[in-house]
């Protein structure tokens, strides 16, 4: 494992680890696995942003899950940066989210393999 947290402190206006949402707070849940080309993705609206979501990842469908973390997504600022786009015109208010796991179990945001990446948290691979 890494010697690194993350998200970096430096990226906190694109992306935070939460420990717990506030009580009623609504978040999505998703489930990175790696027989899935090792990501996640799904279309999201702009609002409301920020968004919370936890992550989880497994090997496989029937696998052990583990949790990389509950986040709050600055949706606006990872569509600044380039870590997402809009979903079909610039009008759009819909923007697709892929999470990818690479090497040495570090997950992050990224539009496709050709473009930057965010690293956002880490897995256990040993544990799958």
């Amino acid at each position: 494992m890494s010697n690194y947290e993350f998200p970096l402190p430096s990226t906190h206006e694109l992306v935070e680890r939460i420990d717990e949402p506030a009580l009623g707070a609504e978040f999505r849940h998703w489930t990175l696995r790696d027989d899935n080309n090792q990501q996640h993705h799904g279309i999201l609206p702009l609002s409301p942003d920020p968004l919370l979501l936890e992550l989880r990842w497994k090997a496989r469908a029937r696998g052990r899950e583990q949790i990389v973390g509950l986040y709050r997504l600055h949706l606006a600022g990872l569509l600044a940066d380039g870590y997402v786009r809009r979903e079909g015109d610039d009008s759009s208010r819909q923007v697709p989210l892929r999470f990818h796991r690479g090497a040495r179990g570090v997950v992050s945001i990224q539009i496709n393999s050709n473009e930057p990446a965010l690293p956002i948290g880490m897995v256990d691979q040993t544990l799958a």
